[in-house]
């Protein structure tokens, strides 16, 4: 009888757990099957405090502090398969930043031997602000750079020495290890007037004149995190010149005015045109590391041909900063930019004994010897005061 009873008491235990392992509780004991107010709740609307660190496939949770098992559900059938998120890091997609720096120096003589100018004083301002968004596949990076300076010598007065606008945003969306498909959309200008020195009364160039705006569609190749190739066989790039003085002249590439020449007179056909419109080519690599500690060098170079006009001629335009972090805000930099374009002309004027721009007795222009497009350089050295954020 003792042994039935032990079988009997065995057989009923082993029922007890499979039906535990399996959710069924019906022949729990009744203690334990009453349950409190918060465990009656259906599951769609039970909420706990902490969320589970990667639960699913979810493309975007905010500030999830309780979540529902019907919420889950609907944020996992939006999500992407193959891609588990961690609510620490995934609900934050922007990172942003920048640096800003000024550069300032002074210098005065006073009856030096040696020679040089009683005053000068060269002050200058740097800005770069990023915004990149990442989500998956998705990215979306854009970028401001600016500059401006301004340099006064008691010898030659008051000469702008830096001015640049450039404005760049690009989408890509991820399609193997290392290539993605990509559009990409650059502005670049300058802020202020600028003069043909020493004679400072001819301006050559103002906002938006020149403008370059583009808009390519590609691919591009990022083997390792600081280095890249943007790749585009088709865009559309759009010269432009606001201001129809420099536009009648021809200036920076854009159909210059017509005229109609009759003895010692001429009349005007029609204006130049403020807007050009290339179609070509176009290829960016771009750089950004710290090569040794607290030196950083970001460098860009850009290759463009207009398949429309003289497709054999490449347009050049490579920037390179390198920047020396010496301590919390004194940044040291060697910023440096290279220009060559076909489009843009460098005019030869005819000169008086005087040395003054011979002008056409008729018409009252400038004479002009000759156009030629010339390699462009520019390098500023700076030691300042620098913000990063």
């Amino acid at each position: 009888m003792f042994k039935w009873t032990l079988i009997l008491i065995l057989m009923l235990s082993a029922t007890l757990q499979v039906k535990a392992q399996t959710g069924d509780t019906t022949l729990a004991p009744i203690a334990d099957t009453v349950k409190t107010p918060s465990d009656q709740m259906p599951d769609s609307i039970r909420t706990t405090k902490k969320a589970p660190e990667n639960y699913g496939t979810i493309t975007e949770i905010k500030n999830l502090n309780t979540y529902n098992a019907a919420e889950v559900l609907t944020q996992l059938k939006k999500g992407k398969t193959g891609h588990p998120i961690n609510l620490a890091k995934d609900s934050v997609h922007w990172k942003k930043g920048g640096l800003f720096a000024t550069n300032i120096s002074q210098g005065s003589l006073q009856n030096w031997a040696a020679g040089g100018d009683n005053f000068s004083l060269a002050l200058g301002f740097k800005g770069n602000f990023f915004a990149n968004y990442a989500d998956g596949r998705n990215s979306w990076d854009n970028n401001i750079d600016l500059g401006f300076g301004y340099l006064n010598t008691s010898s030659l007065g008051m000469r702008k020495s830096d001015d640049k606008i450039n404005i760049d945003s690009k989408y890509g969306y991820l399609f193997s290890k290392h290539w993605s498909y990509s559009a990409m959309l650059s502005f670049r200008s300058q802020f202020a007037n600028g003069y043909l020195y020493p004679d400072d009364s001819t301006i050559v160039s103002h906002f938006l004149a020149p403008a370059y705006v583009l808009a390519s569609i590609g691919f591009n190749y990022q083997p390792v995190p600081y280095f890249s190739i943007f790749m585009s066989p088709i865009t559309s790039r759009f010269v432009i010149v606001n201001d129809q003085r420099l536009a009648d002249l021809g200036s920076y590439g854009v159909d210059s005015a017509r005229y109609l020449y009759h003895d010692s007179t001429r009349t005007l056909i029609s204006h130049g045109k403020k807007l050009q419109y290339q179609f070509g080519p176009y290829v960016s690599f771009q750089f950004n590391k710290d090569i040794v500690k607290n030196i950083n060098w970001n460098a860009r170079l850009d290759l463009y041909s207009n398949y429309l006009r003289d497709p054999q001629n490449i347009d050049i335009y490579f920037t390179s900063l390198f920047s020396l972090k010496v301590n919390k805000f004194i940044t040291a930099s060697l910023d440096t930019e290279l220009i060559y374009d076909d489009d843009i002309k460098f005019i030869t004027y005819a000169k008086n004994a005087d040395g003054s721009v011979k002008t056409d007795p008729v018409t009252g222009d400038q004479v002009v010897l000759k156009k030629t497009a010339r390699i462009q350089f520019k390098e500023l050295i700076g030691i300042g005061f620098a913000l990063q954020f």
